[in-house]
């Protein structure tokens, strides 16, 4: 089986198909983490784990549409892919072409937001 035919959705999340190229893990926990006061949180946010090194970052989620694992990986396009999937690490939703500067947005919209916290 190639690489594209790995992590679709229905699939079990393979960590090693899904890593592209490293980049500063720290740096993207710090990023989520510091995103507000209440962001983050909101979604449930915890237990982050560098699951490949410098490769693979995954944290829990507690959200309003998502509940379970989120997973973000650097694509060589330097856009981040961000796999959703449940507790048993099924893929429910893929997120490609994620730019830096939306992902916060993107995170929020696929875990949490709703029309009614809009103001």
């Amino acid at each position: 089986m190639s690489t594209e035919e790995k992590n679709q959705i229905g699939d079990k999340f393979d960590p090693f198909a899904a890593a592209c190229r490293e980049f500063d893990v720290n740096e993207i926990h710090r990023f989520i983490a510091g995103s507000g006061p209440t962001r983050a949180w909101s979604w449930g946010f915890c237990n982050p784990v560098i699951i490949k090194k410098n490769q693979i970052y995954r944290f829990t989620v507690n959200g309003h549409h998502h509940r379970g694992y989120v997973y973000i990986s650097l694509a060589f396009s330097d856009t981040f892919t961000v796999y959703y999937t449940s507790n048993r690490n099924t893929i429910k939703k893929i997120s490609e072409m994620v730019y830096i500067d939306e992902l916060i947005d993107r995170l929020d919209e696929d875990i949490e937001k709703i029309p009614i916290y809009q103001r």
